[in-house]
Formats: structure tokens, sequence, C-alpha cells
């Protein structure tokens, strides 16, 4: 078992956050998994909020406990706020939570869509993020607003990034555009 943490602060505003690598992960470091925190709260105060990638054994149980479904899932969100919803929507009140996001299961979606496992991890967090932030996926409009405004952001880390070439990655990408061309999907 693997574990990092890293905290995070800002000038003027304590923002905590914390991430804990439960599982061995290539290619996606703390302050990446901080940016994509940050990015998403886009000045929302913070409280604390602790990231935490795990296998999908420890997902499946924590999905079992909270939510009754014993499946591995892709990511958990855990709100720890006393505040009623209306003062997390109108942001009144500091962001504190714990987003909880299967390696595993990033790995395997990454894998059938051809992309980065950071990539697909980062998505994780953005989402947890964004329920954090009163978001809502329950409906068909709510999950299309909350995928438009994961993909803005991580087109915005992306920017961000330092700019390098990755082979695997590209070949992948062809494969998988070849496969759909031919109908292998």
């Amino acid at each position: 078992m693997s574990e990092s943490t890293e905290t995070s602060s800002d000038e003027g505003d304590e923002q905590r956050i914390s991430v804990r690598r439960l599982v061995p992960i290539k290619g996606l470091t703390s302050r990446q998994v901080v940016q994509a925190v940050r990015d998403t709260l886009n000045g929302q105060p913070v409280q604390a909020i602790s990231v935490v990638l795990v296998d999908d054994a420890t997902i499946a149980s924590l999905h079992e406990r909270y939510m009754g479904d014993p499946r591995p899932t892709d990511v958990l969100t855990f709100d720890l706020r006393d505040t009623a919803d209306e003062a997390v929507l109108a942001g009144q009140t500091r962001i504190e939570g714990e987003i909880i996001a299967s390696v595993d299961t990033a790995r395997t979606q990454a894998n059938r869509l051809g992309i980065a496992l950071h990539t697909e991890l980062l998505r994780y967090v953005i989402h947890g993020v964004l329920h954090l932030l009163g978001l809502n996926d329950d409906t068909r409009a709510g999950r299309t607003q909350m995928r438009r405004a994961e993909n803005r952001i991580l087109a915005g880390l992306s920017d961000k990034a330092p700019k390098r070439k990755q082979p695997q990655q590209t070949k992948r990408k062809e494969q998988h555009a070849q496969r759909r061309i031919s109908g292998g999907v």
C-alpha cells in the first residue's frame, strides 16, 4: 500500500486540500490533483477537502456501506458540512468534504476510451468537487451540465500542463479510432 499526502494553502485563505494514495499510480502527482480541485472550486472558500485514491475493493466496500450497492463505482463524494443545501448553493459556507476515487475503475475506463489514466482520475476528482459545490447528476440536464463543466476544467488543466508527446497514448487513440471506424467498438 502506498500513501502520500500533500496539503495546500493559499494566501489569506487557509485552504486545506489533501491527497492520499492508497494505490500506487504513475503519471499523476498530488499537485495535479490539488490543481484540479482548486480550478473546480474557482475561488469557493474551503475548510478542508480530502481526496483519496483507492482500489475497487475499497470503493466497493464503501459503496455498499453508504449507498447499499456492493459494486465498485468510479467516485464517491461525502459532503461533511452541517449546513443546509441552500447555504451551500449560495456560496455562504466553506466547502468541507471527502472524495474517494477508484484507480482500478479509472484504469479500466481509460483503457476502454484510449485515454491517459491520469485524465480519467482527474475527471473523477473534478466530478466529486462539483458535487460538493451543489451540482447534481440525477437528471439528464444535470449530467450534461456536469460533463460540460468537467470537460472545461480538464481542458484548462491540460492548457497548464507542460507539453510533451506521449506516443503510447497516441497509438491507443489511433487504434481506438480505427476500431470505431471499422465498427469493432
